[in-house]
């Protein structure tokens, strides 16, 4: 790495040039999980409003591309597959062809050295590499930020990248933002109108709350992952405080025999979601969402959505941004051990302040 940095083009410290005109091209790193991703979001657009073409190209996996989809700030989308060889040699070809002015390492939460982010750096040639880099070395980064503390939220480590660009954190928005198609739309909307005709009593005029719940039961890690015992008796007692409430439960497709099981003992409707954009959808059409500390709880940020997130208290750097609603920041060993009671509390207060 060492060798890396010294053969890396470009002066060993530098500023970024003015942008001037098209040829000015960006290249955003950032190909890890989906959350990170969403995140990203808010730091992808404003460095994008600053440069005139206004936009940038990413680098993802395709995993976390489906994030982008229709974003107005994103130009082409990299793909790079983390377990294959030969999708980083080809990536490398790639961008030794591209010719970017700037490449962006927005992999703030995890390490610059022995990483592939350096070779990628290393392909591309360019001259002016932006990254998160404190006084270490070798120094991959020639335009360097302060490292996040991992203390604050991601989001406020995050918008360090953007000032190179330019751009003064203070006066810009940094909500993370997903783009729905109207056709994406369309199909969650049958969805929720499904939900609804579960709970319609014929001839009845709706009783209380009838805002859209949306519950995903799935987690990232099996310690994470709440007991579909624990949800039924959580949204039970939402469902005699909403008879009327449309609610749809939904998850990991391997998880389906879980999500119908839950959905059943709730008069709630299970939903197959076989691809991300699916549960964006119904996140973006959602009134309200509650889900375990997951991409879900940042599709909720990106579409403002008021929520009840199941968080691991160390994992509080990464609660969704900005986002009104209820977290419960648990610290048992894992999450089985978090009495329903404390959720169905949270949960009934949001519905009180957010059901309408």
């Amino acid at each position: 790495m060492r060798l890396l940095g010294i053969m890396l083009p470009g002066p060993d410290d530098t500023a970024l040039p003015t942008a001037t005109n098209s040829d000015y091209r960006v290249l955003f790193i950032r190909y890890e999980r989906i959350g990170d991703m969403i995140m990203a979001t808010s730091l992808i657009r404003n460095i994008a409003e600053s440069l005139p073409g206004g936009k940038i190209d990413v680098l993802a996996t395709p995993t976390t591309a489906p994030v982008l989809e229709g974003n107005p700030y994103v130009g082409k989308v990299l793909m790079l597959e983390r377990n294959s060889m030969q999708s980083y040699t080809q990536l490398m070809k790639r961008l030794r062809r591209e010719h970017y002015t700037v490449m962006v390492d927005g992999r703030i939460n995890n390490p610059p050295i022995f990483t592939s982010t350096p070779l990628l750096m290393y392909a591309g040639q360019a001259r002016f590499r932006v990254g998160a880099r404190g006084d270490r070395k070798p120094r991959i980064y020639n335009v360097s930020v302060p490292e996040w503390d991992r203390v604050s939220h991601y989001i406020e480590g995050s918008k360090q990248l953007a000032v190179p660009f330019g751009v003064n954190p203070n006066s810009v928005d940094w909500q993370p933002e997903i783009f729905l198609s109207a056709e994406e739309r369309s199909r969650a909307e049958e969805r929720w109108n499904q939900a609804q005709s579960l709970v319609a009593t014929e001839g009845a005029a709706p009783q209380g709350i009838t805002k859209r719940l949306l519950v995903n039961l799935s987690a990232s890690e099996p310690k994470r992952r709440w007991p579909d015992g624990k949800f039924i008796a959580t949204l039970r007692a939402a469902r005699d405080r909403a008879p009327d409430m449309p609610i749809i439960v939904m998850g990991l497709p391997a998880e389906w025999e879980s999500v119908q099981k839950v959905a059943n003992a709730v008069r709630a409707l299970p939903v197959e979601t076989p691809q991300l954009r699916d549960a964006f959808a119904l996140v973006g059409t959602a009134d309200l969402v509650f889900t375990p500390d997951t991409s879900i709880s940042h599709a909720a940020s990106a579409f403002r959505k008021p929520s009840l997130v199941l968080l691991k208290r160390e994992h509080k750097p990464y609660a969704p941004w900005n986002t009104p609603g209820e977290i419960i920041a648990w610290n048992e060993d894992e999450i089985h051990q978090m009495p329903h009671e404390r959720v169905a509390k949270a949960l009934n207060k949001l519905l009180a302040d957010f059901g309408g």
